[in-house]
């Protein structure tokens, strides 16, 4: 006959199932570990398969603005010869960032054989042997739910992520009619700068001769951008180059991109992202960016979402030439 579960071990692992936010689940892990096990200090790593790579994702002994920088590779975890071994009585002092914290333990959480993330305990875990069955129970259904929890978290993000390039794209589709171009333009230039996260940008227009312009000048200049060559195998212009392609072009490291240089001695340019604005009828001109945020990435979707926008706004500048043309 098999016995059933305690009360209150039956009460933890549904609250760690109800959980649907992350905060909320590490809440009732450490609530129901100290009250099943008398375990309150921890830190919980998850591992990511991909990198072999264990990042900080919760700890109420470590503080919080430093999670996203503590993160280990595999073989170079501080932890890794505690795993699965017996609780050291006598911990291991570990110091990061200045401080300095005690592991005891560090207990791997595991789904279809692979690792989901190991939970690191900062105290000796009293009467272990007595609660080790409870704490097993509670841990395995934590190791399904943190994996259910974090797809679900992932999916929400990725919605509402969809959800604004969508609203940016709709924004921009309904100036296309707009009889006015300087507003088209300036909603360009600021939800280019808000997708890629640069500090300054233009937007070059071709004039009646040709020529590029500066139409929207957001602390970028022509004579900035005219500073920038390719330098193989010959100089040529960089938005000369640029502009006569109809493709996108990104570059995030100037300084150490042998390709280029940039002869400008009292502005700096670290990076430049740049995009053709045209039509299959012609070509209108160029939308630039530099200096991109160092600390993000520039996703696909991203630049699919500012390529379909830049393309709405070659759109717009067709028509209003078009209406200049005409007359109307």
């Amino acid at each position: 006959m098999i016995s059933p579960l305690p009360a209150d071990l039956v009460q933890a692992i549904l609250a760690i199932h109800l959980a649907m936010e992350m905060e909320e689940l590490y809440t009732a892990l450490a609530k129901y570990m100290e009250e099943l096990c008398g375990i309150s200090r921890f830190s919980c790593f998850l591992f990511n398969n991909d990198n072999h790579c264990y990042s900080l994702a919760y700890s109420n002994v470590i503080e919080s603005s430093i999670w996203d920088e503590i993160v280990f590779k595999e073989n170079q975890a501080p932890f890794k010869e505690l795993i699965d071994h017996e609780p050291l009585l006598t911990p291991i002092p570990l110091t990061w960032f200045g401080n300095s914290y005690d592991i005891h333990w560090a207990k791997r959480l595991t789904i279809s054989n692979e690792t989901a993330a190991v939970i690191v305990f900062h105290e000796y875990p009293e009467n272990l042997e007595e609660n080790v069955i409870s704490l097993r129970f509670l841990l395995s259904h934590f190791t399904n739910a943190i994996v259910r929890t974090t797809i679900f978290c992932e999916m929400r993000s990725s919605k509402e992520e969809q959800a604004s390039r969508l609203d940016l794209i709709n924004e921009m589709g309904e100036m296309v009619g707009n009889k006015s171009l300087e507003p088209t333009l300036a909603t360009l230039m600021r939800i280019a700068l808000k997708i890629t996260r640069a500090e300054v940008g233009s937007i070059l227009l071709y004039n009646d001769a040709g020529e590029l312009q500066t139409s929207i000048e957001w602390g970028l200049n022509e004579e900035i951008l005219e500073a920038l060559h390719f330098t193989n195998p010959e100089p040529i212009p960089y938005l000369e180059k640029v502009s006569s392609s109809k493709d996108i072009f990104i570059e995030t490291d100037i300084n150490h991109n042998d390709q280029l240089s940039f002869t400008d001695q009292e502005h700096r340019i670290n990076s430049i992202a740049s995009f053709p604005l045209y039509t299959p009828h012609e070509s209108y001109g160029l939308l630039n960016v530099v200096n991109l945020d160092p600390d993000s990435t520039i996703e696909d979707q991203d630049l699919e979402t500012l390529n379909t926008i830049a393309k709405l706004a070659a759109t717009t500048i067709e028509n209003h030439r078009l209406r200049e043309m005409t007359g109307k």
